[in-house]
């Protein structure tokens, strides 16, 4: 099973100092983070609005991607939100906080607040 990271779910995780890579391998699923995610974070860490800690949660995540080796794959659609959608509706999983999202795909992975955990909604 293959499960790909939006940007919110990836910075939250680490804001919470959540291992998600190795939550979600343990899980069973092979982890994925689109090119155009990764775009978004870059381009993130440069917006002036963006808090000082949510910029080292970005340096933190490229870090976790880069050393654990996630395969970065590309989601095909101008818009982020819509290309995880189209893959969540074709089967894939989708890590991800954003309700719109959530709302339009079968197979979600969430946090899981009260054990600062990650896991299949």
């Amino acid at each position: 099973m293959e499960v790909i990271l939006d940007t919110n779910f990836i910075i939250s995780c680490v804001l919470k100092r959540i291992d998600f890579i190795e939550q979600l391998e343990n899980l069973g699923f092979k982890v994925l983070v689109p090119r155009e995610v990764m775009k978004e974070m870059k381009d993130l860490k440069k917006n002036e609005n963006v808090s000082h800690e949510e910029r080292n949660a970005i340096d933190v995540a490229f870090e976790m991607i880069e050393h654990r080796k996630v395969k970065k794959v590309r989601v095909g659609e101008r818009n982020t939100d819509a290309g995880l959608i189209k893959k969540g509706r074709a089967g894939a999983y989708i890590a991800t906080l954003d309700r719109g999202i959530k709302r339009e795909i079968p197979n979600k992975i969430v946090i899981f607040d009260s054990k600062n955990r990650v896991g299949v909604e």
